[in-house]
């Protein structure tokens, strides 16, 4: 089928051809008929050419006809585009020729109603009041569009030039098996221009030479043309940036609790503890939204690690499924022993933010989270720029969405989107998806791994570059830097991960792990802050790495003692009642604090959300706020990101090339030999192991058998 329809395509053309040739014959027989004054044809041809060109010689009629003749043959597949455009080309030369008669030199249009540039020529007339010389212009540029159009269209052809360039022979190889496979084209030598663009200048040149180089040269000022910068949008600086009416409240509850109750539990504590010979007296009761603490002071004589040791016989004598002892209370000689509220009441972060504790923290600073209230009551307000990360870990079902929402709430509330900045990241696609759109937001919100492992490396790029900029400043801080530069100011910049399990798990764990210790360890100078999630309070998640560069932590209810101490270090998180009851510690802080933390419900955060939009997003769309070079990196189109973290980047790189030369040379691979080859310590050695098992230079470990080599 395929040699038939060649075959038929061969005769079509060659018949095109043939054709083309007849009629540029047939025109050169008139014309040599022409020279021949006084002919009967040339006469024929003399009198009715006027019906083309007037009172004029006839020589411009067979100078076309044969400049058409050429355009077929070397375009004969545009013949019905060539018939079009030699009409045209007819009709303006006409009219050229024919100005005497908008001059009124020669007979008036109805005398010569038979040209065919009269109707165009009585129309211009008519347009232009009869202004011979703007009849005249308009022709003529008309003209001169229409050739250059036609240049444009026909693409002239250059001659066929065959350029052989001399290549250099390639090196003869021996005739084994391995060269059956050599592809044809690695055969072939390729000349000057399949080097540089792909085509072969040993063929004859192609038709579209002239639409090529207007294209390229089109083309190429497109991508020199500089990159539009980005629009100036002003916000609105009116603070808070949202109002508070709008959230529901929790005032006028009831939290009384009958005293009924709380002599009952106190005098059931003091009869079990005289059980053991440990007399104590009550001292106080703090009553919070969900936890009663009872203060105990022991007797003089009574070590406090008695009363330790006896927690589990103090919970059952109390009668409450969850009960946490302090012991002692941090600044006190006092004991603590905390069992839920029977009478426990809601925390709303309408009512927080609304406070005048939150109104005071504003005034020193921007960054402030409402973590709630603490068990006596009191609100507790920590500022993200003290800590200046966080990691918040949980069991499900303990309210962790609720404390994510508090502080992007809390931040939304204190700055405008000129000021803040956020990046999120939402595998489980969600749990943020309500903030989608917002002028805070620096890029779309990523629900896949790969383009959230890409986002971290660009935070890293961003925290570089700011500080590269404070040091061209000679400056320490941004505030500093705010403060000198005249222009655009450096914005805050938080980055909210909701579930670290799974770029942990995505098989890039090193890269994750590097980039978040990288952010942790140097951005706190630049306005970069980390709020990191997890359901899975693991090691393999919550790596020593992560703990130690991030020791702001927050643990709502969680299963285990392990996974207590997993999170905080500590135990007592597993004795958490769940419901936004959480446990919180930082750097200046001996035991973590026991905390209540107010809760958004869904409707008032799209509420808050559209409020924003409403205000920031009347006349922008999506694409007008995102950063353009975040959508390049989630696209992949930046590709100076892929060097950063994992087993191959940043110093690794040169001893990975001197590890794969002492591989081939002895034709061994072990992380011993690395480390004494290369003068590292074990970690690193075992680390390039593992990156030329990656590049596919060595084979897996197998017990002790000696790892493949496949160099």
């Amino acid at each position: 089928m395929a040699r038939r329809r060649r075959s038929s395509k061969k005769i079509i053309l060659n018949k095109y051809k043939l054709w083309s040739i007849l009629i540029v014959i047939w025109w050169l027989y008139f014309f040599t008929l022409f020279l021949a004054e006084g002919s009967p044809t040339f006469v024929f041809l003399q009198t009715y050419a006027q019906i083309a060109f007037g009172e004029v010689w006839l020589t411009i009629f067979f100078a076309l006809c044969l400049l058409a003749g050429i355009l077929v043959i070397a375009k004969w597949h545009l013949i019905k585009q060539i018939l079009r455009s030699f009409s045209a080309v007819l009709v303006l030369i006409s009219a050229m020729i024919n100005f005497p008669i908008i001059d009124g030199e020669t007979s008036s249009y109805e005398q010569l109603w038979w040209y065919i540039s009269w109707p165009i020529l009585w129309i211009l007339d008519q347009a232009f009041g009869s202004q011979a010389i703007a009849v005249k212009a308009f022709v003529v540029i008309l003209f001169i569009v229409l050739i250059g159009w036609l240049l444009y269209v026909f693409n002239f052809s250059l001659p066929n030039i065959n350029i052989n360039i001399a290549q250099e022979k390639a090196p003869k190889t021996n005739k084994s098996t391995n060269n059956r496979h050599t592809s044809y084209a690695s055969k072939k030598p390729k000349t000057v221009e399949e080097n540089d663009s792909g085509h072969s200048m040993g063929q004859p040149l192609s038709p579209g030479v002239l639409k090529k180089i207007i294209k390229q040269k089109m083309d190429e000022k497109i991508t020199e043309k500089e990159p539009k910068a980005r629009p100036q949008i002003s916000y609105s600086k009116d603070k808070p940036t949202f109002d508070t009416s709008i959230m529901h409240s929790s005032v006028g509850q009831s939290s009384t609790i009958d005293e009924k109750f709380l002599m009952e539990k106190a005098k059931a504590l003091q009869d079990k503890l005289m059980e053991f010979n440990v007399p104590i007296r009550i001292e106080w009761f703090d009553i919070g939204p969900s936890i009663v603490q009872i203060r105990i002071k022991p007797d003089a004589g009574i070590k406090i690690s008695t009363i330790a040791w006896l927690k589990n016989d103090i919970a059952s004598s109390l009668r409450v499924k969850s009960m946490r002892m302090i012991a002692p209370i941090p600044g006190t000689d006092a004991v603590g022993i905390q069992i839920p509220n029977p009478k426990p009441t809601m925390v709303r972060l309408g009512d927080v933010l609304s406070s005048s504790e939150f109104a005071n923290a504003m005034k020193k600073n921007e960054t402030n989270l409402s973590l709630g209230k603490a068990i006596d009551g009191s609100i507790v307000i920590k500022s993200l720029e003290a800590m200046p990360h966080l990691l918040v870990a949980w069991a499900t079902w303990s309210g962790k969405s609720v404390g994510i929402n508090d502080f992007i709430l809390s931040l939304m509330y204190q700055n405008t989107p000129s000021e803040l900045k956020f990046l999120m990241v939402d595998p489980k696609q969600v749990e943020l998806e309500f903030y989608s759109g917002l002028p805070y937001l620096l890029g779309p919100i990523v629900t896949d791994s790969d383009k959230a492992l890409r986002l971290l490396k660009w935070a890293v790029n961003e925290m570089e570059n700011r500080y590269t900029k404070l040091k061209d400043k000679r400056v320490k801080h941004i505030d500093e830097y705010n403060k000198k530069v005249m222009g655009e100011k450096m914005y805050r910049i938080v980055f909210v991960i909701d579930e670290l399990a799974d770029l942990m798990m995505s098989g890039s764990k090193k890269e994750v792990e590097t980039c978040i210790t990288r952010i942790a360890q140097k951005a706190r100078a630049v306005w970069m802050h980390l709020i990191v999630a997890t359901q899975r309070p693991s090691v393999n998640v919550i790596t020593g790495l992560i703990k130690a560069n991030i020791p702001t932590r927050i643990a709502f209810g969680v299963v285990s003692e392990i996974d207590s101490r997993t999170i905080l270090g500590k135990q007592g998180a597993e004795s958490l009642l769940g419901r936004w009851d959480l446990l919180y510690t930082d750097a200046t802080t001996r035991d973590p604090i026991r905390i209540q933390a107010p809760f958004v419900d869904t409707d008032e955060t799209e509420e808050i959300v559209q409020k924003l939009k409403a205000k920031y997003m009347k006349w922008l769309s999506e694409n007008d706020v995102y950063l353009p070079e975040i959508l390049e990196v989630l696209e992949g189109k930046t590709e100076n990101l892929a060097s950063i973290g994992g087993n191959d980047g940043w110093a690794d790189a040169e001893l990975i090339e001197q590890a794969i030369g002492v591989i081939a040379q002895s034709r061994k691979a072990s992380a011993t030999l690395l480390q004494r080859k290369l003068n590292v310590w074990f970690a690193r050695a075992a680390r390039i192991m593992d990156a030329l098992e990656e590049k596919w230079v060595i084979g897996p470990q197998d017990g002790a058998k000696p790892r493949d080599i496949y160099l």
